[in-house]
């Protein structure tokens, strides 16, 4: 007890500290065009992204074997035994917290966005360049754990819920969580992310951020060439 305790104290004092982080500005956005969209979701304490299905699935050399024919795929990465569980009891976070066995990756069909159980306001575009579209997309098939065959290992099912659950790679911890696996997603894709971001709102809150910056550049008026 007195190490989670300790741990906690610790996770408050790295929370304080992402507060300091650098806030992105216009000049940290990628020079390259941007013609592709993912979305950030936040799900309370938890977060994930939304991709266009066929998009990702024409890229991905692991989800194109599991997923076809939807809108969109929904991408998340948590404790293995938490995330898998279909109605977890607390004591199941609080030891992910400190021995976690293993991580796993969920992926999901969706056929709309912001998807069922989130509000519009808890879905929030970004736009993103082909090179970081396909850093991000080889970011998590490298996620995806693979057995001596090279395929995907997969983990148990929950009644009624057709998502995918894999084994994972990494560890999870209390520093290690899905708030920061995203947060590498992000930076895999060449978005400006900075700071410890071990929470939601320290992720999301810079993707906000993100995402207005990328609006106010697409609105602003281009320069005209100026004549001889």
């Amino acid at each position: 007890m007195k190490s989670v305790v300790q741990q906690l104290v610790i996770l408050a004092s790295f929370v304080w500290l992402a507060g300091c982080a650098g806030v992105p500005s216009r000049a940290d956005l990628p020079a390259e065009p941007a013609p592709y969209t993912l979305h950030l979701v936040r799900y309370g304490w938890h977060t994930a992204l939304l991709f266009d299905g066929p998009s990702v699935l024409a890229r991905s050399s692991k989800l194109g074997a599991d997923f076809h024919d939807h809108k969109y795929l929904l991408v998340g990465w948590g404790d293995g035994e938490y995330f898998v569980a279909e109605h977890p009891p607390w004591s199941k976070a609080v030891k992910a917290l400190v021995a976690s066995d293993y991580p796993a990756m969920q992926v999901g069909g969706r056929e709309t966005n912001p998807p069922l159980g989130v509000e519009a306001r808890d879905s929030i575009p970004l736009a993103i360049t082909e090179r970081g579209y396909q850093q991000l997309v080889a970011y998590i098939d490298r996620s995806i754990a693979a057995g001596p065959d090279g395929k995907p290992i997969y983990l148990g099912k929950q009644a009624d819920n057709p998502d995918r659950f894999y084994q994972a790679t990494g560890s999870y911890s209390l520093f290690s969580n899905c708030n920061s696996w995203l947060a590498g997603a992000l930076k895999a894709a060449e978005m400006p992310i900075s700071g410890f971001n071990l929470t939601a709102s320290s992720v999301f809150d810079q993707a906000v951020r993100i995402s207005e910056l990328q609006k106010e550049h697409a609105a602003s008026p281009r320069p005209r060439p100026q004549a001889d």
